[in-house]
């Protein structure tokens, strides 16, 4: 029994030493991968990648050297002219508005895919950027460069992941800040992120149509019943059908928006709100007049509709 352990023993050392002097060889490795694109049809296809020169690397160091050194028109030789044009229009700009720049590429493969006359490079960097404003931001990057067959770089593809630390980044976060709540709730210490389903758009649709006094067009906006929480501490329930007989009693207002953030917590269902900011100032068909200063939080509903409304205030500078 001792000496069958012994030797089951040994043979399993002999087989994990085995396995950890196996080298992988890609000796006669012509091509790997495979390009499965989204759309059907596409005759590439199926088709794999090989490897491609180094001469490609040797481009996309060029133009890196040039962004870092905020050249414009160093970059703009390596381009393609359908690059040139965007870039005439964008670049400049960006380069002035910043102080410096430092994009390192640490990782890069150039490849080719089997059938494509374009090249592709591979590209894992970090990046501080520095605003002539004093705000700053460093980012890690990958990006896939395109080359076409004249050798012209045609642009690039990328994806960032913005590093937290305060020392290099003080913006452009995708999730912030902290939901406490007034109670403790499964939601207390989440995060707010950015919300997307075109709140800013229906508000900027809803004040148009409130000011001119449109009820039918704010109906498309609003939920069937809206809770408006005045800045007097009112709570007011608003119906579909009382829309009309609101505006009835107006000759004009100007509900002016100066700054909207459409926001929601992190990892919850879709329902958001949108601070906004305002001027605003309606006038009455009994000869009085209200103007204010407002800060508001609309709320969206699951179904993109605004269901309620709190709303704080302080009085309009004469």
């Amino acid at each position: 029994m001792f000496s069958t352990k012994i030797m089951y023993g040994i043979s399993v050392f002999m087989l994990l030493f085995m396995a950890c002097k196996q080298v992988t060889t890609y000796e006669g490795v012509e091509s790997a991968g495979v390009f499965q694109p989204l759309n059907e049809g596409n005759e590439l296809a199926g088709n794999a990648y090989v490897l491609a020169d180094n001469q490609y690397m040797d481009l996309v160091t060029t133009s890196t050297n040039a962004y870092n050194a905020k050249d414009w028109e160093s970059m703009r030789a390596l381009y393609n002219d359908d690059f040139k044009s965007w870039g005439d229009e964008s670049m400049p700009a960006y380069f002035e508005s910043m102080s410096s720049l430092n994009m390192d590429i640490f990782a890069m493969i150039p490849v080719h895919l089997q059938g494509d006359e374009r090249k592709m490079v591979l590209t894992w960097s970090r990046e501080d950027r520095n605003w002539k404003n004093g705000s700053k931001e460093r980012v890690n990057l990958f990006e896939i460069y395109s080359i076409d067959a004249d050798n012209k770089l045609m642009g690039w593809n990328q994806w960032s992941s913005p590093v937290s630390n305060p020392e290099f980044t003080d913006h452009g976060l995708p999730a912030g800040g902290k939901f406490i709540g007034l109670e403790e709730n499964s939601n207390t210490g989440k995060r707010f992120v950015f919300s997307n389903r075109g709140e800013v758009e229906k508000l900027e649709s809803l004040f148009e149509a409130a000011n001119n006094l449109d009820a039918e067009k704010v109906k498309e906006y609003v939920a069937d019943e809206l809770v408006f929480e005045g800045n007097d501490g009112s709570s007011v329930t608003i119906s579909l059908d009382d829309w009309e007989g609101i505006f009835a009693q107006r000759t004009s207002q100007n509900w002016s928006p100066w700054a909207m953030i459409p926001i929601k917590i992190e990892d919850t269902d879709p329902a958001s709100g949108v601070i906004v900011m305002s001027t605003a100032e309606i006038n009455y068909k009994d000869g009085t007049n209200w103007k204010s200063n407002l800060s508001e939080i609309w709320f969206f509903d699951l179904d993109g509709k605004v269901e309620r409304v709190q709303q704080y205030s302080r009085a309009a500078a004469e």
